[in-house]
């Protein structure tokens, strides 16, 4: 990575920042801050006497407010029109200006405006005749009654309405303390429907009673006059007039629609990637004459971006490694690696003080989940199914094929076929005809992981300059000498040869500790730092102490973690044998081929989750532990795709 200063001319800022975007990845730096910390600095020459200058009135960008109009306006062409985002992927050359886009959309609108309101307000009529008066004119068809007499009424009032379930249970109650009838007619979504007429000089009484029992009234235009059967017809009627005329209206905007539509999906492109701009242009700072943009960019394409800037004139750009400390991370595997950067970034990003863990993960997890579930019939089915999932997904889908294609290599080594071990030889090893040596060889494998652990561990403590944590500390090479003092000792005892003599295993074991626990004052004498403590000497090695309790506890667990792998394999074979088992007790053919086919697809599904959720683990927990941080920041490119 290299940091990238950019001064070019304010008219120039958005085609500049076009350019960048979509031909380079860049991950942008607020340019005020750099301004402000002294680091955004450019050659002191006569052609930049101005822009050094200028950049004392630099501030930062503040959005233009024609940009909310033309978002507003977008959102407005892209309704009508009914466009969609992924129809907007067109190539732009130079940038409209906003200002054109929304005299253009204005125009558009303006023509399209009043048809489309009309549509809308008649879309609204028709909901509003099917959704209220229709439903409860349905209900009234048995009320033969024209609506026109009961108005006519001289010394009676009516209302038309629901009732909840507690109202008419309150009506019923007291019906004959309410001086008005209470005339069931049907039942709506909403309630049920009465209609209760009373004497007009009960209007007001009549109105709280109505009120305390919840009664939603439904006023009735006047235009409405006969019966509700005649009401109902009416309605139709109308319902069908509206929508012959929506139609209508509808070819208008159809015609309008076919005179525009290319021409509106180009500028709706031209006005997201502008408000996109907006966005990032936040980065930006701005002065009275000039822009200042600040971003991160790989060494790779500084000769692209160089010429890229090459057609604007007046334009600076300086590029800065001497803060390559701070700089986000951009992995960069090859093909067989790639996938896995998935799941080293679940952890955390590298930082550039120490060694990207992919490769390692990489070929350590393929190992892992190969030797765990090792088939080579079960191990095509991942693979086939990665193949499939990489249409969508690339890296979970290429993360599947390795698994798989490593599960497919075990399986031949262990002459396993969806479970059965008698339709190839087995050209290495059998493991539940050998459990004790698929045990110890799981144990060898977590040692040899393990080294390697430590071994990146040592690098990337130097690499950081951590001279106590490279020598002296529990992971560095004290922790990698004790660990192996330690192998060799427990080893040696338990297959009864002689590796190492017991007193001098026991002299270098002593004096890794002594290294683990004076670690501090043992760093500040070989760098020559003074204070050698810190912090406070009584509470420094009482946890010294306490600490290599935990050491001795994290390499004991650490290299019997692995036994799981040896006993996961040994499990994939017993489930197997088990499903086996239970399809020979059916005792028919058709049954047992059953089972077996269900009991693969469980051990595919269930057990290989597992085991890949066992894999994660032992990277996580029983490597990353001892060399890997995490502690970086991803190189995050900007986008013109929201």
């Amino acid at each position: 990575m290299t940091l990238l200063n950019i001064v070019g001319k304010a008219e120039d800022a958005e085609n500049v920042l076009k350019d960048i975007v979509t031909n380079v990845e860049v991950d942008l730096i607020p340019a005020i801050h750099q301004i402000e910390s002294n680091n955004f600095t450019f050659d002191v020459t006569n052609e930049n006497i101005d822009k050094i200058i200028d950049m004392n009135y630099a501030r930062s960008y503040k959005k233009d407010s024609l940009a909310d109009d033309l978002r507003n306006k977008s959102e407005v062409i892209k309704r009508i029109f009914d466009i969609k985002d992924n129809e907007l992927n067109i190539k732009i050359d130079t940038l409209l200006a906003k200002e054109d886009i929304i005299k253009e959309f204005d125009n558009i609108i303006e023509e399209i405006h009043d048809t489309d309101e009309k549509i809308n307000a008649l879309k609204k009529d028709i909901e509003h005749l099917e959704g209220y008066y229709s439903n409860i004119f349905k209900e009234l068809k048995n009320f033969s009654i024209p609506l026109s007499d009961l108005r006519n009424m001289e010394y009676f009032e009516f209302k038309v309405g629901i009732l909840s379930k507690e109202g008419r249970q309150k009506v019923k109650k007291n019906y004959e303390n309410i001086l008005g009838i209470f005339l069931h007619t049907g039942s709506s979504q909403e309630g049920e429907v009465y209609i209760v007429m009373y004497p007009e000089e009960m209007t007001i009484e009549m109105t709280r009673i109505l009120r305390s029992l919840g009664f939603k009234e439904i006023p009735i235009p006047e235009e409405y006059t006969g019966t509700p059967r005649e009401i109902s017809e009416q309605i139709d009627i109308k319902r069908n007039t509206i929508l012959a005329e929506i139609a209508e209206n509808e070819k208008i905007i159809d015609k309008i629609k076919s005179k525009y539509n290319d021409r509106v999906k180009e500028l709706l492109a031209h006005a997201r990637m502008i408000l996109r701009m907006e966005d990032i242009k936040e980065n930006l700072a701005f002065s009275k004459k000039y822009f200042y943009l600040s971003a991160w960019i790989a060494e790779s394409d500084r000769n692209k971006l160089t010429s890229i800037l090459k057609k604007y004139d007046g334009i600076v750009a300086v590029f800065k490694k001497d803060e390559i400390s701070n700089a986000p991370t951009k992995l960069k595997n090859n093909w067989l690696f790639k996938p896995f950067e998935m799941l080293v970034k679940m952890y955390g990003t590298p930082s550039y003080n120490e060694l990207d863990p992919t490769p390692f993960l990489s070929l350590s997890y393929m190992f892992l989940f190969g030797m765990m579930f090792g088939d080579l019939g079960q191990g095509f089915v991942i693979l086939l199914a990665g193949l499939l999932v990489g249409k969508k997904s690339k890296t979970f889908g290429g993360l599947l094929t390795r698994l798989g294609a490593s599960s497919m290599v075990f399986g031949t080594l262990y002459g396993a076929v969806f479970g059965f071990e008698t339709i190839i030889p087995a050209l290495l090893i059998r493991p539940f005809e050998n459990i004790n040596t698929m045990l110890m060889i799981a144990i060898g494998v977590g040692v040899a992981l393990l080294i390697i652990a430590y071994i990146h561990g040592i690098i990337n403590a130097f690499k950081r300059k951590d001279i106590e944590e490279a020598v002296f500390g529990n992971k560095g090479i004290a922790g990698f000498v004790l660990f192996i003092d330690l192998l060799l000792l427990v080893g040696g005892m338990m297959l009864g040869l002689n590796i190492m003599p017991v007193p001098v295993g026991i002299v270098i074991a002593v004096l890794c500790l002594l290294s683990i626990i004076f670690k501090m004052p043992l760093a500040n004498l070989v760098e020559k730092k003074r204070p050698l403590h810190h912090e406070e000497i009584s509470g420094y090695y009482i946890e010294g102490v306490f600490s290599l309790l935990e050491t001795f506890l994290s390499m004991l667990s650490g290299t019997v973690s692995f036994i799981r792998v040896g006993a996961f394999a040994l499990t994939h074979v017993g489930l197997f044998i088990a499903f086996e088992t239970i399809g020979e007790m059916i005792g028919s053919a058709a049954g047992n081929a059953v089972v077996l086919v269900i009991g693969n697809l469980l051990i595919l599904g269930l057990e290989g989750l597992i085991v890949f959720i066992q894999g994660l683990r032992l990277q996580y927990y029983e490597l990353f532990s001892r060399y890997y941080k995490g502690d970086g920041k991803a190189f995050e490119p900007v986008k013109l795709e929201y």
